[in-house]
């Protein structure tokens, strides 16, 4: 560990002037000891000897070290050339500045040490020290629109917004009722910063997440650094019911085909979540929003609303929103700075990665934050929205443009020609004069040189001071911004006038000043799209009630899926759709309280219809179960009727051709013939009933045989097309289709319908199991 040391001051150098010096060394030749000039003229004394003996030259360079190779004018023209070039939207890099310094040193025909009269890095950084007002830093991207923004547009903008606001501009004073929206994206893999790894090798930081994946959220504050409940828009069809219980109560969650903010995504946030938020939180109406023009925040229908519910929306000075909105300026930077941070420390803390049901939560911790209501107040009042004063605004990001600089005032002309008029006279005076003067003027003393010189040398530093002090962004006289202490009666609001006073410097670039209330002249202009005039009014009354007092908001103890979405206020044009299939609406932005409303009741209906379709299961087999006993104790009732069949001669006759395990089950039956359902026409068979049916042989004897079989398909009014099947036991109560053997019968040659059997599986068959045993006569 390295030991402490205290900071000591640095000693300031050059205290002294060259006039000093020259006294000094003029002294010491007429026998003066070194000492003794050091004393007098407040010299170091080693500075005199190494002076007196030659060792360092008797002109003060005014800094220590050699002289620059470029010298020191040559310098400050690069220095000077860097600056311009920047403010013009033209900024120089490190090549650009090395090849620079080439073309002028093979211009001037220097003699230098550089390779080609090329300088490399050594000299590039140490040109840097030395000239301290320059720095390295990333650019950053304006668009070419931006660039032709001026401080002029910007001061007859605020001009503007006063003059047109009439007697709501007293709302300009009260800083909980100024408000401010913007969206802007955030990405689930943002790079980060520097990290560590073995020298020379790649490092790589895998993500799951897409580095090309943002997510857009909508933020909206007031000068106090109040935040409204903020909007964060996904591409979904319909929202997943974990992104509403992630995020946090009453934080906005919306849905888009693209992910993107749209007219109808904004007009729902602004009457389901800003206005409700305005009601709750007590804020006097009519507020004032300041918001970019972008179009999905220029609607008819949002302009309409507005002007109902007295939200005065003001669309801020076209591609100035880099300078005169406060979340651009001063907010969204740190913002995005601590997500970097959050996203990394997500994943140390959760051992996975953040993903985009988990932003609403991690953005809610930033935004809350103390510091952050201090970047808010301070974007208003660096932005000049509050106090509502057009000198607060940083004009120095205002890009300089040719056109411009060919406007500056013929002043600095004049200022130049009285320089060069004063260098020459003084020239002409002394050669040695002027260097002198500028030694004088970088090494920041008095002149204690010639006293006849003292004026000559404050006029010419005068002169100079006012040329570099000169604005050269300026263009003509600043618009003045009115003054912030006018005094305004305030009157209850009752709408947008038309005949508000304005300004006489209005211009074609007024349109691009939106109050959008005034767009409401001619509500002809609305689509009706083949509804009534009633109903294409963008609230009704009983939407309109609800809006009326806080209390209203608090939703109703007994709520339906069907009534959910009552109180919401839906965007006035829905999408026409062909499919025959009828789709459930959901608004494109509600709350996150009022989704997990919705999934709660939608789960709670999807309870009720299980439930409800296992009753009615249950209620059928109880049924079924109950129909099949009633058909087991008619067959108990038969048999104690009917004892036997005449059938015994026959199977006495077919003793010697026909198995006798066949006779004795014919004997013993539990299922007698004269207790089967009698079929009487062809209504009283469907496809899947078990019959019992006859068949008679073709030879002399006349056999009848007696199968079990199912009906497969009624084919006529007479004919039945079945499948036999046959006993696989010797009681006959259990049976297997026999393979191929499909038939027609007639029928009569019906005998009757058999009970449903229990179907039992046996390895790859599928059993048909009766409750007794089933007269059946088959060949063996």
């Amino acid at each position: 560990m390295a030991p402490h040391t205290k900071n000591k001051p640095v000693a300031k150098r050059f205290k002294y002037s060259p006039n000093k010096i020259k006294l000094a060394l003029s002294a010491m030749k007429e026998g003066m000891s070194s000492l003794k000039a050091s004393q007098m003229y407040s010299i170091p004394r080693t500075t005199l000897r190494n002076k007196f003996s030659g060792k360092s030259p008797e002109v003060s360079l005014g800094h220590s070290g050699t002289l620059s190779i470029l010298g020191n004018e040559n310098e400050q023209l690069l220095v000077e050339w860097v600056l311009a070039s920047s403010k013009m939207g033209f900024p120089v890099d490190r090549e650009g500045l090395l090849s620079s310094v080439k073309k002028l040193v093979d211009e001037l025909n220097l003699k230098t040490p550089f390779t080609n009269n090329r300088p490399g890095r050594k000299w590039f950084y140490s040109f840097m020290q030395r000239h301290k007002i320059l720095s390295q830093k990333h650019a950053e991207y304006v668009n070419r629109a931006r660039g032709s923004v001026t401080e002029e547009k910007i001061r007859n903008w605020f001009t503007e917004v006063y003059g047109l606001l009439g007697d709501d501009a007293i709302i300009l004073k009260e800083p909980k009722r100024i408000f401010n929206l913007d969206e802007t994206c955030f990405n689930l893999a943002p790079k980060g910063e520097l990290i560590l790894g073995e020298r020379g090798k790649n490092v790589y930081d895998e993500h799951s997440n897409s580095n090309k994946e943002n997510i857009t959220t909508l933020f909206a504050t007031n000068a106090l650094g109040t935040w409204a409940p903020p909007l964060t828009l996904y591409k979904y069809e319909r929202i997943p019911a974990i992104i509403a219980r992630s995020a946090p109560p009453n934080w906005g969650i919306g849905k888009s085909e693209n992910g993107w903010m749209t007219s109808e995504t904004f007009f729902e946030y602004m009457s389901n979540i800003f206005l409700p938020f305005l009601i709750e939180n007590n804020i006097e109406r009519p507020v004032i929003v300041f918001l970019d023009g972008h179009k999905s925040h220029l609607s008819l229908y949002l302009s309409k609303f507005c002007h109902e519910n007295k939200i005065i929306l003001v669309a801020l000075y076209p591609n100035s929103t880099h300078i005169i909105q406060p979340l651009d300026v001063a907010v969204f930077g740190p913002l995005k700075s601590k997500w970097k941070r959050i996203v990394k420390q997500w994943r140390i803390e959760n051992d996975k990665e953040i993903s985009k049901f988990d932003i609403p939560l991690a953005l809610s911790g930033i935004i809350n934050n103390p510091e952050m209501k201090t970047n808010v107040e301070s974007g208003f009042r660096a932005t000049g929205l509050y106090p509502f004063d057009s000198n607060n605004v940083d004009y120095s990001k205002i890009i300089v443009r040719t056109n411009q600089l060919k406007q500056i005032d013929l002043n600095v002309e004049n200022l130049m020609s009285h320089l060069v008029f004063i260098e020459n006279k003084i020239f002409k005076i002394d050669v040695d004069l002027l260097g002198k003067f500028k030694r004088a003027e970088r090494g920041g003393y008095a002149w204690d040189g010639n006293e006849e010189a003292v004026l000559l040398f404050k006029l010419w530093l005068e002169v100079k001071n006012d040329i570099k002090n000169y604005d050269h962004v300026s263009t003509s006289t600043p618009v003045s911004s009115p003054p912030i202490d006018y005094q305004l009666s305030p009157t209850n609001y009752n709408g947008p006038t038309h005949d508000r006073p304005t300004t006489s410097n209005q211009t074609s670039e007024q349109t691009n000043l939106t109050l959008y209330e005034d767009s409401l002249s001619n509500e002809n202009a609305l689509p009706n799209n083949g509804m009534s005039q009633n109903t294409s009014s963008i609230t009704s009354e009983s939407q309109q009630s609800v809006r009326s007092e806080p209390s209203s908001i608090i939703m109703s103890a007994k709520r339906s899926l069907q009534n959910v979405f009552d109180d919401i206020i839906k965007w006035p044009v829905q999408k026409e759709t062909t499919s025959k299939r009828k789709k459930e609406y959901t608004p494109s932005v509600i709350t996150s309280k009022k989704w997990i409303e919705y999934y709660e009741l939608k789960d709670q209906e999807k309870l009720d219809k299980e439930i409800q379709k296992e009753n009615k299961k249950k209620a059928a087999q109880e049924k079924k179960k109950k129909i099949e006993q009633n058909k087991i104790e008619k067959v108990k009732l038969k048999e104690l009727k009917k004892i036997e069949l005449a059938e015994s001669d026959e199977s006495s006759e077919l003793n010697d051709s026909w198995c006798s395990s066949q006779s004795d089950a014919s004997e013993s039956l539990a299922i007698p013939l004269g207790q089967l359902d009698l079929v009487l026409s062809i209504t009283d068979l469907k496809p899947g009933d078990y019959i019992l049916v006859k068949f008679e042989s073709k030879n002399k004897k006349k056999i009848t045989y007696k199968y079990v079989a199912t009906v497969q398909k009624l084919v006529e009014d007479t004919d039945v097309e079945i499948q036999c099947f046959e006993a696989v036991d010797e009681e006959n109560t259990e049976y297997i289709p026999i393979e191929n053997d499909i038939s027609m019968v007639e029928l009569k040659d019906i005998i009757g319908k058999l009970p449903y059997p229990e179907l039992k599986k046996s390895g790859r068959q599928l059993k048909s199991v009766f409750p007794g045993v089933v007269d059946t006569f088959e060949k063996c």
